[in-house]
């Protein structure tokens, strides 16, 4: 027997709910034992549940992590490929809007929080992507991948344009990215404390002013 349509929205609901449960423990967890210290039974006893309740919604803790951190990739991808749609459609003036745009996108993505950015550095630090199992590697590689192609893309468009200089285009795009999270993570680190530091927009700015002399013709 078909559930009728408002059953069925419930039990989705239900269902959303429970894994936005699952994932906010598996946060926590994390943060506080590393990736590989936190074990699906820390997470059950955070969440209140269970382990074969996680189970009927997360196959392993890989696929657990992936639904934590993909968003935050997938939103960065995205947000990337409308900086080269808008350069493709010949809507920036100068390469100083670029380049803002940019860094603008990553600082957007780590103020709207912080604590994912943790888990996201973790994810990079520790090479957890790699010793995944492929099914879950899969999603976090595509995304990743689209991050830094869309990266290149822009560098390129703004060479084309004649907006950045003729420089290599893959090392820019990687200078451009681990600048941003380097600086991150050290002033985060130096900060020690909940929040964002009071001294990583200055550093972030100062960064960005560099890269516009460095890059930007016009």
């Amino acid at each position: 027997m078909t559930p009728k349509p408002s059953v069925e929205k419930r039990l989705k609901r239900e269902k959303k709910r429970r894994e936005d449960e699952i994932i906010q423990a598996a946060r926590t967890v994390i943060l506080t034992k590393n990736f590989y210290g936190a074990t699906m039974d820390d997470i059950a006893s955070e969440a209140g549940i269970t382990k074969p309740t996680i189970y009927q919604y997360f196959k392993t803790k890989d696929e657990l992590f992936v639904a934590i951190v993909e968003p935050l990739i997938e939103s960065l991808a995205l947000q990337l490929e409308a900086i080269r749609k808008k350069l493709e459609q010949k809507k920036y003036t100068s390469g100083r809007e670029i380049i803002a745009d940019v860094f603008n996108v990553y600082y957007n993505t780590f103020e709207a929080d912080p604590e994912l950015y943790k888990l996201f550095n973790i994810f990079l630090q520790v090479g957890v992507v790699h010793k995944m199992s492929e099914d879950a590697a899969t999603a976090i590689k595509q995304w990743g991948r689209k991050c830094f192609i869309e990266g290149n893309l822009i560098v390129a468009k703004g060479i084309e344009q004649g907006f950045i200089k003729n420089v290599d285009i893959q090392q820019t795009t990687d200078f451009m990215w681990g600048s941003f999270w380097g600086i991150v993570q050290v002033e985060q680190n130096k900060w020690g404390k909940e929040g964002i530091s009071i001294f990583l927009k200055p550093v972030l700015q100062y960064t960005e002013e560099l890269l516009i002399s460095a890059l930007i013709i016009k």
